[in-house]
């Protein structure tokens, strides 16, 4: 769904981007950087349980995750391995930003099925389309979605901790639905054309 609003923001990241050219920073730069960033805030968040603070090193991460294909194209350095990594960068930032709820005392054992349905989800999707099925699109809660969730989740916590933890049943059983989705989506695509 919010995968969508990228078009409208392409603008925006466009001109941010144009400064990087000249820097001739490089693309895997800025998805490496999005991973440092994360990691220090959550390790920041550890020893502050300052959530307006964490949220600031997430607010930067995302920046560095969004300009990064942008610069990518731009500067024509696409390449197979960028796109790897940017994979591989984004599964460990949804893995920080999950684990990172553990530290607000919330239900580890709905935390771990969260985290074990935003891999799924991201696995899916990679299996699927290398057995010739598109997912994109597919299920209620993609990555942007998630992200958001999480993060609406931290707020909520500021509030009341029941609302987060009302937030996190929701966002866990959401994201189990999307796996589920996508499973059967790619068993009737395969099974179609078998």
């Amino acid at each position: 769904m919010l995968n969508r609003l990228r078009e409208k923001v392409s603008l925006l990241v466009n001109l941010l981007v144009k400064p990087l050219v000249a820097l001739n920073i490089h693309p895997n730069t800025l998805t490496v950087l999005s991973m440092l960033v994360l990691l220090t805030g959550a390790l920041v968040f550890t020893a502050t349980h300052s959530i307006p603070l964490y949220m600031a090193f997430i607010a930067f991460s995302g920046i560095f995750d969004m300009l990064d294909g942008a610069l990518a194209r731009a500067t024509g350095k696409t390449s197979r391995f960028g796109a790897f990594l940017d994979s591989v960068v984004d599964r460990v930032n949804d893995s920080i930003m999950i684990w990172s709820l553990t530290l607000l005392g919330l239900n580890q054992l709905c935390v771990t099925v969260l985290l074990v349905a935003s891999l799924l989800t991201s696995y899916t999707r990679a299996r699927g389309e290398s057995l010739g099925v598109p997912v994109i699109g597919v299920g209620l809660v993609e990555r942007p979605e998630r992200i958001i969730g999480l993060v609406f989740i931290l707020i909520l916590y500021m509030v009341s901790e029941e609302l987060a933890v009302v937030a996190l049943v929701a966002l866990t059983a959401l994201s189990v639905a999307t796996v589920i989705q996508r499973v059967v989506w790619v068993y009737k695509r395969l099974r179609s054309v078998s």
